[in-house]
């Protein structure tokens, strides 16, 4: 299983408040609008940080439980991965888009995750979420709604300097 994986499984994990992982996941900040975990894998700390939607579109759906995360890397040429997961399933082979400011990036999907099309763009992508005051995703689920969701980036600079610091 990759780290991709398991970060994203802890997540989910930790967001839904199982017992199971709940003694191992450990709150290491609340952020504003952001908050940021650790963990143990492998022996080593890991490091993420998280923060919901504050508005979706269209109302009338259902989105699911619906994230924008960020995860600290310590062995990797990028020292963050940014992932998006929505409560459903995205059309297959769609891109979601992140829009902040005049800045857009592109996510490449896989079931109901997203992640950034080029890694080396991880650190452009984390320049502009912490200049930014919010940021615009807009995907395609897999029964073709378009969607749309605004992340507050209130917080999120000391969110991800502390994951960066915590888990080096």
């Amino acid at each position: 299983m990759s780290a991709r994986t398991i970060a994203t499984a802890l997540a989910v994990l930790a967001l839904a408040g199982s017992s199971a992982m709940a003694e191992k996941v450990t709150n290491i900040g609340a952020f504003e609008d952001w908050t940021a975990y650790s963990y143990k894998l492998n022996g080593k700390p890991e490091c993420y940080t998280f923060s919901r939607p504050t508005a979706m579109k269209p109302a009338r759906l259902d989105h699911g439980e619906v994230v924008f995360m960020i995860t600290a890397k310590s062995n990797a040429a990028s020292r963050t991965e940014a992932n998006f997961q929505a409560g459903y399933t995205f059309k297959a082979g769609s891109n979601v888009v992140a829009s902040i400011g005049d800045d857009t990036f592109t996510l490449t999907t896989d079931g109901s995750n997203a992640w950034l099309r080029r890694a080396d763009r991880e650190a452009d992508f984390l320049k502009a979420i912490r200049a930014g005051d919010n940021m615009e995703l807009t995907a395609t689920s897999a029964r073709g709604n378009d969607t749309s969701y605004v992340v507050s980036l209130d917080g999120v600079t000391a969110a991800t300097n502390r994951i960066l610091t915590q888990c080096r």
